[in-house]
């Protein structure tokens, strides 16, 4: 399909929506390393409404920006919850995307935000495992929550995870701030659960039908997905209704 049928379809579908799409940037954009500066600039230039990333706890207990458990998928050779922030950043974050290759240094989420406030755009923030930000713990999360609110985002971001525990936290004790549980092809089995919590859900976009996107809005549940980059999927998801598209380089569909 040529690229204009593609954003015409795109578009076309996105007018018949029930509610405004929101697209969020995975891990910023495909236009720089993921989780860095380059690839955050590139999604608020590409006309992203929010932007997603991934945050770790440091060595020294920096709330920094990394997908994996360690650098080495990126050309680096460093474990996060081992190292300090001075040390993570030493590494030279390599990859190629798109067909062209970028390199960057890791980013932190006080950057991120800077980035978001700057480009009027609205973070979602998702917690990895990291030292008091578990399952296990949450004895961290009152410095991550005052990060956030220090840079204003407190009422405009979303707060992403597959870990219970945190999502219970944070809602017992931050009840104002937006979450959404993030799920794969099991989430149906954390149905009742989400509900009995308000809590807006993120799905793997394979593992979503019309009919399944339909018993969430039922109970008034919003509907994120991830992580999409084919538009005639994107149109499949617009036609279900879904409330927000992950995507590393969809266009914006106006």
């Amino acid at each position: 399909m040529k690229k204009y049928t593609i954003i015409a379809l795109l578009a076309a579908t996105a007018a018949t929506a029930a509610s405004p799409l929101e697209y969020v940037g995975h891990r910023g954009s495909a236009w720089g390393v993921e989780n860095t500066e380059e690839a955050f600039l590139n999604g608020v230039k590409q006309g992203y409404g929010w932007l997603e990333t991934d945050v770790r706890v440091s060595s020294d207990r920096r709330f920094v920006l990394c997908h994996d458990e360690d650098t080495r998928r990126l050309g680096g050779n460093r474990v996060v919850a081992e190292s300090t922030l001075d040390e993570l950043r030493a590494d030279t974050l390599r990859q190629t995307r798109l067909g062209k290759p970028y390199t960057a240094r890791l980013a932190t989420l006080a950057e991120f935000l800077d980035i978001c406030r700057q480009g009027g755009v609205r973070p979602v923030i998702e917690l990895k495992w990291g030292t008091g930000v578990n399952s296990k713990d949450c004895s961290n999360v009152p410095a991550l929550m005052a990060e956030i609110d220090s840079l204003g985002f407190t009422h405009e971001c979303v707060i992403l995870t597959s870990m219970k525990p945190v999502l219970e936290y944070i809602h017992a004790n931050y009840p104002d701030v937006k979450l959404q549980f993030l799920g794969g092809a099991k989430w149906r089995d954390s149905f009742a659960w989400c509900d009995s919590l308000r809590m807006d859900v993120d799905i793997a976009h394979t593992a979503l039908t019309a009919t399944a996107v339909d018993s969430l809005h039922n109970i008034g549940l919003k509907v994120n997905c991830w992580t999409v980059d084919k538009p005639e999927r994107a149109a499949e998801l617009i036609e279900y209704g879904v409330d927000m598209i992950t995507t590393n380089s969809l266009p914006v569909s106006k």
